[in-house]
């Protein structure tokens, strides 16, 4: 059996409804828009989408997205290498090299642990960070996490394996509310969270 025009539309609705942020509404928002085009713009943004998956892969230092093996932020000499800043996807260094206030290294976790989703300290890029602590020569950490309870738990698990380190921990300041999202933090506000960045107790 084939199908008709209104099953094409709500496999396209479902495919963006897994999307963060999308719901039933913007989906079909979407789905309509992309079909009322030029064919043109819907093979452009498909083109887009599997080009980037074919091409972009996780630095081997990092963990943030790149075309390359090493980022172009760890490939910079110019950067300071005694910060690491630790933060926990690709979306949240985009913010912060915006905002332009930040010339340190960084560290994707790829996520937060998260006991009721089943995320535990093993899901995250702990180890690789902890490797790059004890031999990277780094003097200060900036654990740059989400201002709710997964962020908190990740900071004060950071906090336990890298005690036997000789690294100072910050955190952001507190001008970011508690329970935002970093990736949605307007540049300025970010740039006084870093800025007056304090030791993490």
């Amino acid at each position: 059996m084939s199908l008709n025009h209104s099953d094409y539309v709500k496999d396209i609705v479902f495919a963006f409804k897994k999307l963060p942020g999308i719901g039933e509404r913007s989906a079909r928002r979407l789905a309509f828009y992309l079909l009322s085009q030029n064919e043109s713009v819907a093979y452009d943004l498909a083109d887009a989408i599997k080009n980037a998956k074919q091409n972009i892969k996780l630095c081997k230092n990092c963990f943030n997205l790149s075309s390359d093996d090493v980022c172009h932020i760890c490939n910079n000499p110019s950067r300071n290498h005694k910060q690491l800043c630790v933060v926990e996807n690709p979306e949240i260094i985009y913010v912060f090299e915006k905002s332009g206030n930040y010339n340190g290294y960084y560290h994707v976790l790829h996520g937060l642990i998260n006991p009721l989703e089943g995320i535990a300290p093993s899901d995250l890029r702990l180890r690789e960070l902890t490797g790059r602590v004890e031999t990277g020569g780094f003097e200060e950490i900036i654990l740059a996490l989400n201002p709710n309870s997964n962020g908190e738990a990740t900071s004060i698990y950071i906090q336990k394996i890298l005690s036997p380190y000789n690294v100072r921990m910050s955190i952001l300041a507190r001008g970011i509310p508690i329970g935002s999202d970093l990736e949605y933090v307007d540049k300025d506000t970010l740039s006084e969270a870093i800025n007056y960045r304090k030791k993490f107790d």
